[in-house]
C-alpha cells in the first residue's frame, strides 16, 4: 500500500525546514511512534509474501524521507539523491519525480548524489533494483509540502488566497494572469510558519513521469565529457597511483625490494598497503608517480615475494569437487527430468574500473568514488585510519558501472590507506588485470535439478544449488546489521536465498536450496543474486519438460504459469516476436521469463548458430514494472540486460589454475561487443499495473539468458548443461 493511501496525521508529515540562507531548501523527515517497528524481523515468508525489495524499504523507512531539495533564487531546483548512478539513470528518473511534483521543468533541476551521510543508516544503498520504489512516497510527499509552502508565500506575494492559485513551470500563478518564480519566493517561504501541503499529484497530474526521458548525462557520455572518478583531479594535483598485487587468492607480502622502482624519474612512493583481511580487500604494493605511464612500469619493476595462499591447491575440478560433495541431494520419488548444470565465476568487470581520489590532511580525510554503500564506507575509512567518522568525507559520483562490484570499496579503502602514508592527494586506478584477476566476482555453482512428472504432469520440483560463499556485508549486510545483534554472512545470504528465489510455475511441492562454502577467492553481489544462475536453468528446464509432453514451449508456460499478469507479458511478448515463425535451420527462438523487485519480464531471443559463433538475430522483450516512470530508461535497461543475459550463457566465465584466476582482461574473458547485438530489438511495455513503480535494472538477465540457452537448444537439438556454451557445448 501506498503512504498516500493512508490517512497521515499532521505530527506524520513533515517535521521541519532547513533554512538555508535566503532559500526555502527542504530536510524532509517523516515521523513514525515507533522507527524501530519498521525493521524487519526473519519470518519464513517466500518472496511472493515479502521479497527482498520489501525487506530494504522496511530497513530503509526511517530515513527515506530525509531528502534535500533546495529552491534557489534563480528559480532553479538544487537536489541530492540518496543512491549512486552508476549508470542506471538514477539522477536522471530522481528527478523527473522532483521536477514533476514540484511543477518544475527538467531543464531547471541540478542534481548531485548525496554524499556519504550517516544519518541515513540503511537507505544510502544502491542494489536490489528497489530505488525508484523506495523514494516514490517520499518524493511525491516532500514535494507537496513544499509547493504547498510555495502557494503560502505567493498568497502574500499576489494578496490572494491559496484556493485562488496553482503551481505550474516553477511559478505560483493566481486566477487573474499574475505570477510569480518559485526563486523570487524561496526567501518568504522558508520565513513562514510551515503551511498545509498542497495535494499530492496522481497519475492523471503527471506531465514528466511516465514520459521517456533520456539520460541527463546522455550528451556529456556520447562527447566523451562525462566527469568520472579520475578525471576530477590533474596528475600535478592528485598524483596517480596504481597497486601491484598477489598471483593467488589470499597471499601475504613476505618482501619487497623495490630499488629499481624508486630509482625511476618521476616515482613519488612505493608504499606496503595493509588493505583490509576481515573485508577481503587485498594486502598490496602501491606504486605512486607523476603520471600513470611512469607508475605503471615502476610497478613492473617490483620484485615482491609472497606466501602462499589458501587456495594454492585448488582449480576448477577441485572446486567442483567441493561443491558435489556439499549439495542437497535431490529426494524425490519417480520418473521426470534429472540434470547437472554448472555455471563459472563470473566478473562484474564494469567499463569504468576500479578507481577513487582522497587526500588526508590535518588528520581528516576527503575522498571521492563510487561507492553503492557510501556510508559504510565512511566508517570503514574512519576504522583503518584511527580517526573518527565526522572526520571523513566521501563525495559520491557517478561511476561507469557497477553490477553490483561498487557495494564493496576495494579501491577506496586502498585510496585512503595510501593517502595517509605517502602523505599526499591520491588518484588510484586499477588496471584491467587487477580487476579481473583480484577483483570480486558471482561464484561458481553446481545445480542438480529433478522435475518428477506423472502423465505428463510436474509433481514436484528440486533446485539444488551449490556455490562459494557469496559475500553480502555490503548491501544486504548493512541493512542486517540494523536489526541482528551479531551478522552472519551465511545466514544472511539463506535469508536471502529464501525471499528471492521461486518458481512461478505450477510444479507442485517445490524445492529450492543453497549450501555455500568459505573460499578466498572474494565474491560479492552480482545483477540479479543467486537467480542469475538458478531461474536461468529453472528456464532452460522448462523448455526441456514441454518437449518431453509433445507440446510448444510457448503453450506448455501458457498452461505452467500461475497468475494472468504472467501469461500477459509472455503472451505480448510471443505476440511482438512472431512465434514460430519459419526460421532456416539453424537458426531458433528461445523464450526466458522472471519475476523479482515486483516486475515480470519476459525475453525471446532468436539466436543463429550457423557460423563459428552463434549471433543473437533478434531479441523481442515484454515487461510489466507497475508504473513506469521512465520508458526509456527501462527500455534501455532491458536491452543492456540481453547483451549480459547472452554474454554469460555462450561466452563469459573465469578459470582458476592452483589458486590464481587465468584470465586477465577482454582479450581472454570475453564479454559480448557492440557489434554482437542484434540488428532488430525491441521492448514493449505493458500497460500500468499498479500505482508503484517496480525495479528493472537487474530483472531481465535471468530471462534473457534462459531466452538464449533455450534458442540454441532448438536450433541444435542438444541440451545446455555447462555455461559457457562456447566453451563447452552439449
Amino acid at each position: 500500500m501506498s503512504a498516500l493511501d493512508a490517512n497521515i496525521g499532521r505530527r506524520q508529515v513533515l517535521k521541519g525546514f532547513l533554512i538555508a540562507g535566503p532559500t526555502l531548501a527542504i530536510a524532509g523527515r517523516l515521523g513514525f511512534a515507533d522507527g524501530a517497528g519498521a525493521f524487519p524481523t526473519k519470518t519464513d515468508e517466500v518472496p511472493d509474501e515479502q521479497d527482498f525489495t520489501d525487506i530494504f524499504i522496511a530497513a530503509e523507512t526511517p530515513t527515506l524521507y530525509d531528502l534535500k531539495i533546495e529552491i534557489k533564487p534563480d528559480n532553479r531546483v538544487y537536489a541530492e539523491g540518496p543512491r549512486q548512478d552508476i549508470g542506471q539513470g538514477f539522477l536522471t528518473t530522481f528527478a523527473m519525480q522532483v521536477a514533476d511534483h514540484l511543477d518544475v521543468p527538467m531543464a531547471n533541476m541540478d542534481v548531485i548524489c548525496s554524499p556519504a551521510e550517516q544519518k541515513r543508516g540503511a537507505a544510502q544503498i544502491t542494489g536490489g533494483s528497489h530505488n525508484t520504489r523506495a523514494l516514490w512516497d517520499p518524493i511525491r510527499i516532500i514535494c507537496a509540502q513544499m509547493r504547498g509552502q510555495l502557494m503560502a508565500a505567493g498568497a502574500q506575494k499576489l494578496g490572494v488566497p491559496v484556493s485562488a492559485l496553482r503551481t505550474e513551470d516553477a511559478h505560483v500563478i493566481a486566477r487573474d494572469g499574475r505570477k510569480v518564480s518559485y526563486g523570487e519566493l524561496t526567501a518568504l517561504a522558508a520565513s513562514l510558519p510551515m503551511a498545509r501541503a498542497a495535494l499530492p499529484k496522481t497519475a492523471k497530474d503527471f506531465k514528466l513521469i511516465g514520459k521517456p526521458q533520456v539520460k541527463e548525462s546522455a550528451h556529456k557520455i556520447v562527447q566523451g565529457k562525462q566527469q568520472y572518478v579520475t578525471d576530477m583531479f590533474p596528475s600535478k594535483e592528485f598524483f596517480p597511483t596504481v597497486v601491484a598485487m598477489a598471483k593467488t587468492h589470499g597471499a601475504s607480502v613476505v618482501s619487497i625490494d623495490d630499488s629499481a622502482a624508486k630509482a625511476m624519474k618521476g616515482v613519488i612512493a612505493v608504499t606496503h598497503v595493509p588493505g583490509m583481511a576481515d573485508y577481503l580487500i587485498p594486502e598490496c604494493v602501491a606504486v605512486t608517480a607523476e603520471t600513470f605511464g611512469i607508475a605503471k612500469k615502476a610497478k613492473n619493476a617490483l620484485k615482491i615475494t609472497w606466501t602462499a595462499g589458501p587456495m594454492d591447491q585448488l582449480s576448477d575440478a577441485q572446486i567442483d569437487d567441493t561443491l558435489n560433495g556439499i549439495i542437497d541431494k535431490v529426494t524425490s520419488p519417480g520418473e521426470g527430468l534429472d540434470a547437472t548444470f554448472r555455471w563459472p565465476y563470473v566478473p562484474h568487470a564494469p567499463m569504468e574500473e576500479n578507481a577513487g581520489c582522497g587526500r588526508f590532511v590535518d588528520g581528516k580525510y576527503e575522498g571521492w568514488g563510487g561507492a553503492q554503500v557510501p556510508n559504510t564506507l565512511q566508517r570503514q575509512i574512519a576504522e583503518t585510519l584511527g580517526i573518527k567518522v565526522e572526520d571523513v568525507t566521501y563525495h559520491v559520483i557517478p561511476a561507469g558501472g557497477a553490477f553490483g562490484r561498487h557495494l564493496f570499496h576495494d579501491q577506496d579503502v586502498l585510496v585512503a590507506q595510501v593517502a595517509q602514508r605517502v602523505g599526499k592527494p591520491i588518484k588510484m586506478q586499477w588496471m584491467r588485470e587487477e580487476g579481473i584477476k583480484h577483483g570480486r566476482c558471482r561464484p561458481v555453482s553446481i545445480h542438480h535439478v529433478k522435475a518428477t512428472v506423472a502423465n505428463n504432469d510436474v509433481v514436484s520440483y528440486e533446485h539444488r544449488m551449490a556455490c562459494p560463499e557469496m559475500d553480502l556485508r555490503h548491501g544486504l549486510g548493512d541493512v542486517a546489521t540494523g536489526y541482528v545483534t551479531e551478522y552472519n554472512n551465511e545466514g544472511a545470504c539463506q535469508y536471502f536465498f529464501t525471499h528471492t528465489q521461486k518458481l512461478f510455475y505450477k510444479t507442485g511441492p517445490t524445492a529450492i536450496t543453497l549450501k555455500q562454502r568459505l573460499l578466498a577467492k572474494p565474491t560479492a553481489a552480482w545483477r540479479v543474486v543467486y537467480s542469475g544462475q538458478v531461474h536461468t536453468i529453472d528456464e532452460i528446464v522448462m523448455d526441456e519438460l514441454a518437449r518431453m509432453a509433445g507440446k510448444d514451449e510457448f503453450q506448455y508456460r501458457m498452461e505452467m504459469l500461475d497468475s494472468d499478469r504472467h501469461r500477459a507479458v509472455l503472451d505480448k511478448c510471443a505476440h511482438e516476436a512472431q512465434w514460430g515463425r519459419k526460421l532456416p535451420a539453424g537458426v531458433a527462438q528461445g523464450i526466458g521469463m522472471h519475476d523479482e523487485y515486483k516486475s515480470i519480464v519476459a525475453y525471446i531471443m532468436e539466436v543463429d548458430t550457423r557460423g563459428k559463433e552463434p549471433r543473437m538475430t533478434r531479441c523481442t522483450i515484454a515487461v510489466d514494472n507497475g508504473f513506469c516512470v521512465n520508458p526509456k530508461g527501462t527500455e534501455s535497461s532491458l536491452l543492456g540486460q540481453a547483451m549480459d543475459g547472452f554474454s554469460v550463457v555462450y561466452r563469459a566465465g573465469l578459470h582458476v589454475d592452483n589458486g590464481a584466476t587465468r584470465e586477465s582482461n577482454f582479450h581472454d574473458y570475453k564479454w559480448s561487443r557492440m557489434f554482437d547485438s542484434a540488428p532488430e530489438m525491441s521492448v514493449h511495455i505493458l500497460p500500468s499495473s499498479n500505482v508503484i513503480p517496480g525495479g528493472v535494472g537487474e530483472l531481465g538477465v535471468p530471462a534473457a539468458s534462459g531466452a538464449a540457452a533455450n534458442a540454441w537448444a532448438r536450433a541444435t537439438g542438444k541440451q545446455v548443461r555447462n555455461f559457457p556454451i562456447n566453451e563447452y557445448g552439449a
